[in-house]
C-alpha cells in the first residue's frame, strides 16, 4: 500500500497528492504544539490542588506551572480581599485562558475535512481520465489510460482518508483534553471561592 501511493506522486494525480501532504505537515505541526503546550505550559494538578485545599493549604503555586492559566487563576483568586471579588476575578482569567487552551484546535478538523474533499477530487479527476480513454484510442492505449485513471482515483482517495481520519480523531482528542482543562479551572476557581466564604 504504501509503495502503491508512493508510486501516486509520481502520476496524474501528484498536483493532488502533494496538496493532501502539505495539509497533512500541517496538522501534524498543529497536534505536536498542542501536545507540547498541554505537557509544558497548560498542565496543573488539579487533584493536588483539590486535597490541598481539604487540608487547608495556602500555597497552591507548587502544583501549576508558573505562566499556566491555573497559576494566574489561583493567584487571582488567593490575592482577591472577598468570596465574590475572588469569583470574578477567576472568571476573567477562565476567560482569558479559552482561546490559549483551544488554540489552533479547530484546525484539526478543517484538515479533516479538506484532505477527505481532495481525495475525492481527485477521485474524480482520475475517474474523467479514465472515461476519457473510452473514446477513439487503440485497444492497448485503452487499457492503460484506463488503468492510470482507476489508479489516480483509487490513490488520492486512499490518501485522503489516510491524512483526514486521523485528523478528526486528533481534533476529537485534543478538543476533549482542552474541555477537560477548562473544567478543571471553572472547578478549582468554585473551590478557592468556598474557601474565602469560610
Amino acid at each position: 500500500m504504501i509503495r502503491y501511493l508512493l508510486s501516486a506522486f509520481d502520476g496524474d494525480g501528484a498536483s493532488f497528492m502533494w496538496a493532501i501532504t502539505a495539509i497533512l505537515a500541517f496538522g501534524l505541526a498543529v497536534v505536536i504544539e498542542r501536545i507540547w503546550t498541554n505537557r509544558t505550559r497548560l498542565h496543573a494538578d488539579a487533584d493536588a490542588i483539590h486535597n490541598a485545599l481539604d487540608g487547608g493549604e495556602s500555597d497552591l503555586d507548587q502544583y501549576a506551572k508558573e505562566g499556566s492559566p491555573m497559576r494566574a487563576l489561583i493567584n487571582a483568586g488567593q490575592n482577591a480581599e472577598s468570596a465574590d471579588a475572588a469569583w470574578d476575578a477567576m472568571g476573567a482569567v477562565v476567560a482569558r485562558s479559552e482561546p490559549q487552551i483551544h488554540k489552533n484546535i479547530p484546525y484539526l478538523a478543517t484538515i479533516g475535512n479538506l484532505a477527505t474533499m481532495l481525495g475525492l477530487l481527485g477521485t474524480v479527476y482520475g475517474l474523467i481520465l479514465a472515461f476519457s480513454a473510452l473514446g477513439d484510442t487503440s485497444a492497448g492505449e485503452r487499457a492503460v489510460r484506463l488503468s492510470e485513471g482507476i489508479s489516480t482515483a483509487m490513490a488520492t482517495t486512499a490518501y485522503g482518508l489516510i491524512v483526514g481520519i486521523p485528523a478528526l480523531a486528533a481534533h476529537a482528542w485534543l478538543d476533549s483534553r482542552a474541555r477537560e482543562l477548562t473544567a478543571q479551572l471553572e472547578a478549582v476557581a468554585g473551590r478557592i471561592a468556598l474557601t474565602k466564604r469560610g
